[in-house]
């Protein structure tokens, strides 16, 4: 992420935090509705088991299309020292020194020149399966090694839920093993600095492109769900406690022909604490063509999928996803 001059940063004692630009910086002035990340009262989620998702997982895929995972079999202990080397990674080295290691990113890209558009976030990208990427020393080296063993697990869980969310839609043998790459997915560790102004969002507003994602996340609030109209706040429920999070992505919602929920969420920035998460994103195989359910979408591959949401948000900003495949 650059945002060109550095001037504009946050004026910061942490030389851990990235050059994050403050909204008194947008041109000297702080619009009163720019000052608040307004959100209603706390949603209760459902909690699926994953030794008998049953119809409680069905009915989270058609209602929230969010929910917490219980019996998922992932050890605290495991769970625990990611966490800690992420820390350690991410807040305890400075940036510049993490700016130049594979993997890293700021800010998330976003076109728009507005200040509050700048997502107050930074983490590392990585890649699990056969992909292979440099082997950096400790800490950074000491996180991918945890992140391998904790993204075998996140594998046998993306499985599990696959195969128990799909039963009912009739897939094919074939099609269910392409629909999702589990092995192949990716592993995100985010932090959410403490920002010292209200008005940041830690990660703007947005569905997930991946047939499911896996949040673990430690006690710090923030991540906030769109239902009813209006943002909902979801508490935390880290995984060291014992459930983890599941949010269905667009390619559950096409696989399914809408009738499941690819769910529209983002993360506020706190000004009372730092926030930490793990997510593990699966998606389906690159030439898997999605042949949707009920005929609502055109057939397309994930591939092409994935090339035009990117060439969305280069011309526009925005993603635009599922719309651009409905069948007219």
């Amino acid at each position: 992420m650059a945002l060109g001059s550095e001037s504009q940063a946050a004026t910061t004692a942490d030389p851990s935090c990235p050059p994050f630009p403050l909204l008194e910086d947008d041109g000297g002035h702080i619009h009163e509705q720019e000052q608040e990340v307004p959100s209603g009262a706390e949603l209760e989620l459902p909690t699926v088991d994953l030794d008998a998702p049953g119809e409680a997982l069905a009915a989270a895929c058609r209602g929230l299309g969010v929910f917490r995972l219980a019996n998922h079999g992932v050890p605290a202990s495991l769970s625990a020292r990611l966490f800690a080397t992420a820390r350690a990674a991410l807040a305890g080295a400075p940036f510049h020194d993490k700016r130049a290691q594979p993997g890293y990113f700021w800010g998330t890209p976003a076109l728009s020149l507005r200040v509050r558009d700048v997502n107050w976030v930074e983490g590392f990208h990585v890649a699990l399966g056969g992909h292979q990427q440099p082997a950096p020393g400790p800490p950074l080296g000491d996180l991918l090694d945890l992140a391998a063993e904790y993204g075998a697990h996140m594998a046998r869980v993306a499985r599990a839920l696959f195969d128990a969310l799909a039963a009912p839609l009739g897939l094919g043998a074939d099609q269910a093993a392409t629909y999702l790459a589990e092995r192949d997915g990716f592993l995100r560790v985010y932090r959410y600095p403490r920002c010292p102004e209200p008005g940041h969002l830690g990660m703007e507003a947005h569905t997930d492109s991946s047939v499911l994602s896996v949040i673990n996340q430690d006690a710090v609030g923030g991540l906030q769900v769109f239902h009813d109209g209006a943002w909902r706040d979801v508490a935390p429920g880290a995984g060291e406690t014992g459930t983890l999070l599941v949010n269905l992505g667009d390619m559950a919602r096409a696989i399914s022909g809408d009738a499941y929920c690819s769910v529209r969420h983002r993360v506020a920035a706190s000004q009372a604490a730092e926030r930490l998460s793990l997510c593990y994103f699966a998606f389906p195989q690159d030439d898997a063509v999605i042949s949707c359910a009920g005929g609502r979408y055109r057939p397309f591959t994930y591939a092409e999928f994935r090339e035009q949401v990117q060439a969305d948000i280069k011309a526009t900003g925005s993603k635009v996803g599922l719309e651009r495949f409905l069948l007219r």
